[in-house]
């Protein structure tokens, strides 16, 4: 009965919370993102309760007129040495009506299954979540070469993926591409995601799960950013897709995944990129529960 009451507790006095990694090469525009994010949301502040911190600079709705990207484009953001945490607040009244598919989509095998049933519970979700909100809390690490190594120590607590790609800087996509693989098939997802199972079912099935395990290693949403699409020598989405990164429809083996065109600094296409990755996070409860904040 404790636990019972324990839970209700937290479902209705507490947020759901989800880490998301912000993944890239370095100059691929994280960090950028990052505090583009804090300009368009609250931010959450340890003890629960919204940030009005620094309000007038960080929120379009202060006394300054200025968009998002004219205040953006006024700081000086250096480069990510280490990590970089954030948490904003995120409203998810508006979710559940469309935001599941859109041009651009590199999806698993399941997807088009997992869709079908999305769409059925759209109306159903939007009328439940009217009003709610969720805690993202966002992880910038740094994307230089020596420190990607240290990407994979947050694998195991994270349940989304954001990897943003320069979609100016030709000569790297080969390596975008690879760095983007060597997370999907890490030996962490493995790991985590074979003990977690095996561990619930008889030692006659043990061989089966391993294998199955062995094919579908990530188990969390990996939204992929075609970073700086307002600039003219940038390569739009038709390009890449048919591209180096063609070989995302068959190799990149997440629960879902994604390709598509931004500009971080310009704002665009920032806001419906999350609106799909918030989506997929919530879908993807049963397979990597939030914590509660």
């Amino acid at each position: 009965m404790f636990h019972l009451a324990s839970s209700l507790y937290t479902q209705y006095t507490k947020r759901e919370q989800y880490n998301v990694l912000i993944l890239g090469l370095d100059n691929a525009g994280k960090t950028t993102f990052l505090e583009h994010m804090k300009l368009l949301f609250p931010v959450e502040i340890t003890g629960g309760g919204s940030s009005t911190i620094n309000r007038k600079e960080s929120s379009p709705m202060s006394d300054d007129t200025r968009s998002t990207p004219e205040i953006l484009k006024s700081k000086r953001i250096l480069p990510t040495v280490g990590q970089n945490t954030t948490t904003i607040r995120f409203p998810i009244g508006g979710l559940g009506h469309g935001s599941s598919s859109g041009t651009g989509g590199v999806s698993n095998r399941r997807s088009s299954v997992v869709g079908a049933a999305n769409n059925r519970n759209n109306n159903l979700g939007a009328v439940q979540n009217k009003g709610k909100s969720i805690n993202l809390k966002f992880w910038d690490l740094g994307g230089q070469q020596l420190l990607r190594s240290m990407w994979c120590r947050y694998y195991r607590d994270c349940h989304g993926i954001i990897f943003l790609i320069d979609s100016t800087d030709q000569e790297r996509f080969q390596e975008c591409y690879d760095t983007l693989m060597a997370i999907a098939h890490d030996e962490k997802w493995h790991t985590n995601n074979t003990t977690n199972n095996i561990n619930n079912n008889n030692n006659d099935e043990t061989q089966g799960l391993q294998s199955e395990m062995e094919e579908d290693m990530v188990n969390v949403p990996i939204l992929v950013l075609a970073n700086k699409q307002d600039l003219p020598q940038a390569v739009d989405l038709v390009s890449l897709k048919t591209g180096v990164f063609i070989r995302l429809v068959s190799e990149l083996e997440a629960t879902d995944s994604k390709l598509l065109p931004v500009s971080v600094l310009e704002n665009e296409g920032l806001v419906d990129s999350l609106e799909w990755l918030v989506t997929r996070l919530m879908y993807n409860k049963g397979n990597k529960k939030p914590e509660y904040r």
